[in-house]
């Protein structure tokens, strides 16, 4: 990953933080973006290298237009996305809001679509890699969290859609559905968990590097489980 240009969304926090440190550490140079990460002074204190830190809200064209737009200025290409930004109010069908449903489309899958869009502009001459977090809620039912659900199911069928369109830009396409992770997320969904007893944010981010390697390609554009039994 020496060299490598990598875009990590909701790179703030869980797994997006995690996969940010793992891909500098091994020698990338790291866009962390989030909301408020121009402010976000763990981020900042982390940067090393030449990797940088941007303000993004994943669910508004503009915000992602503006910062492709800065990285073609500064690098003129990327290396990789990885979509990691996500977004959660779980409620049962009769009490989710068309408010509620509607952000947690946006964030979790417009968002991915947007960025993924757009950051194919900047890879599809020299190719590169996309890897899209979804959850093994996109896979079983999970009563009570439908948006959530519905929102994660399709990111995994929009990424099995792009692996096969974005071949001929030599783009590789990668989705991951963890299973319960001690992430900011999981303790919105499981308020009552011991985010010790179930899987850690490092062991998702281990499979994402693994995603950089040659070996990996077999599993390409076809949902990568990562869960730990207890």
């Amino acid at each position: 990953m020496q060299g490598k240009v990598i875009v990590v969304t909701g790179a703030s926090s869980g797994i997006g933080y995690k996969t940010a440190l793992q891909a500098q550490e091994n020698g990338a140079t790291v866009v962390f973006t989030s909301r408020n990460a121009e402010t976000d002074e763990k981020i900042k204190q982390s940067l090393k290298g030449e990797s940088i830190v941007k303000n993004l809200d994943v669910s508004n064209e503009s915000s992602v237009k503006e910062l492709f737009k800065h990285l073609k200025e500064r690098f003129n290409s990327i290396d990789a996305l990885v979509n990691c930004a996500g977004f959660v109010e779980p409620e049962s069908l009769l009490n989710t809001s068309l408010e509620n449903w509607n952000k947690t489309i946006e964030v979790n899958l417009t968002g991915t679509f947007l960025c993924t869009k757009h950051a194919t502009l900047l890879m599809k001459n020299e190719g590169g890699k996309i890897i899209n977090i979804a959850s093994t809620a996109g896979l079983t039912p999970r009563p009570g969290w439908s948006a959530y659900a519905a929102a994660k199911s399709g990111v995994i069928n929009f990424s099995s859609a792009i692996a096969e369109e974005l071949q001929d830009y030599g783009i590789k396409v990668f989705v991951i559905c963890p299973g319960r992770t001690a992430t900011p997320l999981r303790k919105i969904l499981a308020p009552n968990e011991d985010p010790s007893s179930i899987m850690q944010p490092e062991a998702v981010a281990d499979v994402v590097m693994m995603c950089f390697t040659k070996q990996a390609e077999v599993l390409e554009g076809q949902p990568i489980l990562v869960r730990e039994r207890f």
